[in-house]
């Protein structure tokens, strides 16, 4: 920032009526050691001065009227009446004013003068900024930051002779007007932020020129602030939209007058036991500043860290994990856990004093789950804490459900058949299924499931037992009577399907008991037989399979 100060001794001068009379009852002088300086960055012009200390009395409805002129033809480019009432203890005044048309293209000069009521003083001695001379041509201001749809001057100054070909901002020809002698300028309407890097805007030639940065102020919001370890505060927001400006251009974030180096969240260490604090944000770059602010009780937010080191075993499985932090050994609180199914999600609820361990029951057998578990204060809950990792891991072995036995009779022989159990049924890997009749047995092994007895009379009936076995034990035995051959008659009647199967009902039949079986074969092929069990009380049933059309 280069700040440069002028200084000027203004010899006193008596309040004159604006004919050149003296103010009744009032004796002033004009504004006194009148001071000017001005920053090229900002593009501002700062004015100090005093009352003469002389005088024993000041108005009480003093005002000051500043200008500031084009030098080099004395156009007035801006003027202003400045009330000093709320500085009059000090007598020192102050004022700033920004420039549009930069500093750099032609001087400026700054007069004041004091007022009261309908009399003026003298204007006090022009003071004066330079402006900037080249050789040959030069654009400013350098390296400015602009927002996004702002109006933002540049001028271009050439060297003693040159002539202004053209302007360009973004490598598009502008309009320009000019200034005076060698100065011309150009307004451009900003109205989209610049790239990562910046704006090229030059006169004549792209290797005389400067880069513009365009972008946003501070948009952050929704400030909140927690603990998490009971320990520190943690503050986040959400940043807004992006402003799109980078580097030492990026914003700045302070809590409470410390600076932040994160741009989503910041840490302090602090004591949590102080009870409501207030926390501010501050978040700073070239265009603006933003505050935002927060009040809590840090021990009544609470975010618990993830539990670590979860595991978990068994049929009715144990979970177990670690905290990081032993403040956490001491607190009621409740957990969440959460099983992962073969996508299907159950959560379960669980509370308790430090909480290291559960007990899941009504898991299934032999199956795989992934558990994570998070937890939350359960006295001033707050909000749920982190997730753990996931644990995967898979449930113990339990003996198989039963199985659901049928028989096919052909002749003199008498197909023992079963169905596969499903994942959900065989509750571990099936290694066998034993069949027993009468005083024999036999052992198969999977994926056959069926058996042929072949040896069996005309007159007698037989008793047929079958298990399934895992590393878990066996099953209950299914059981099954093979009747004596019975005489059929045969009949048929047509059946109209739809969707792929068919709707069948039957009369009731006083010795059924148990309920019935519906068994089903094609009788254009050798087929094997397909069942459903329908419940006592029931005499209808839905056919589905998958069945061929016959045509004729």
């Amino acid at each position: 920032m280069l700040v440069f100060l002028l200084w000027a001794s203004l010899f006193l001068s008596s309040l004159q009526e604006q004919n050149g009379q003296d103010a009744p009852g009032v004796l002033l002088s004009g504004p006194q050691n009148v001071s000017v300086n001005y920053d090229l960055k900002d593009q501002r012009i700062s004015v100090t001065w005093e009352d003469d200390p002389s005088s024993s009395r000041v108005p009480d409805k003093l005002i000051y009227d500043v200008e500031v002129l084009l030098t080099v033809n004395m156009t007035e480019v801006h003027s202003e009446a400045v009330d000093v009432r709320q500085a009059l203890a000090s007598r020192k005044y102050h004022w700033s004013w920004t420039s549009a048309l930069p500093l750099e293209c032609t001087s400026h000069s700054v007069r004041l003068r004091s007022r009261y009521q309908n009399y003026t003083s003298q204007w006090s001695p022009l003071l004066t900024i330079t402006g900037r001379a080249s050789s040959h041509p030069q654009v400013f201001p350098k390296s400015s930051v602009v927002q996004v749809d702002s109006n933002f001057t540049f001028c271009c100054i050439l060297g003693p002779g040159q002539r202004l070909e053209y302007m360009k901002y973004n490598n598009i020809l502008m309009n320009t007007t000019h200034i005076i002698d060698q100065s011309y300028a150009m307004v451009v309407h900003m109205q989209s932020p610049s790239p990562p890097s910046c704006i090229n805007v030059y006169c004549n030639s792209p290797l005389y020129g400067t880069c513009v940065y365009v972008g946003y102020p501070p948009g952050d919001r929704n400030l909140v602030c927690e603990t998490r370890d009971l320990e520190s505060v943690e503050c986040h927001w959400d940043t807004g939209r992006a402003t799109n400006l980078t580097k030492q251009r990026m914003t700045r974030y302070d809590l409470n007058g410390r600076a932040c180096p994160n741009r989503t969240n910041c840490y302090q260490t602090v004591r949590v036991d102080q009870g409501e604090r207030n926390w501010t944000l501050t978040a700073r770059n070239p265009l603006g500043t933003l505050e935002l602010r927060d009040t809590a009780d840090l021990k009544k937010r609470v975010r618990l860290l993830a539990p670590m080191e979860v595991v978990a075993s068994g049929v009715n499985a144990s979970v177990q994990w670690q905290w990081e932090r032993p403040q956490y050994h001491i607190l009621l609180m409740v957990c969440q856990v959460q099983l992962n199914h073969s996508g299907h999600i159950d959560v379960r609820n669980f509370s308790g004093i430090g909480l290291r361990s559960v007990v899941l029951h009504g898991l299934a057998p032999a199956q795989t789950y992934t558990v994570q578990v998070c937890c939350g204060l359960k006295q001033h809950f707050w909000k749920w804490g982190d997730w753990s990792k996931g644990s995967t891991f898979k449930t113990e072995e339990d003996i198989p459900e039963m199985l659901d036995v049928w028989m096919q009779i052909e002749g003199n022989q008498t197909m023992i058949l079963w169905k596969p159990l499903t994942v959900n049924q065989s509750h571990g890997q099936i290694k066998d299924y034993e069949v027993t009749w009468g005083r024999q047995e036999t052992i198969l092994h999977p994926p056959q499931n069926d058996f042929l007895i072949s040896d069996r009379s005309t007159d007698e009936g037989h008793r047929v037992t079958v298990t399934a076995k895992n590393s878990a034990g066996s099953s209950l035995p299914s059981i099954i009577i093979i009747p004596r051959l019975p005489h059929r008659s045969k009949s048929s009647m047509k059946i109209v399907g739809s969707d792929g199967g068919f709707n069948l009902s039957w009369s009731a039949s006083p010795n059924s008991s148990c309920g019935y079986v519906v068994d089903w074969c094609p009788t254009h092929k050798k087929c094997r037989v397909e069942w459903v069990k329908v419940p006592a009380g029931i005499t209808r049933a839905r056919i589905q399979s998958v069945f061929e059309p016959r045509s004729g």
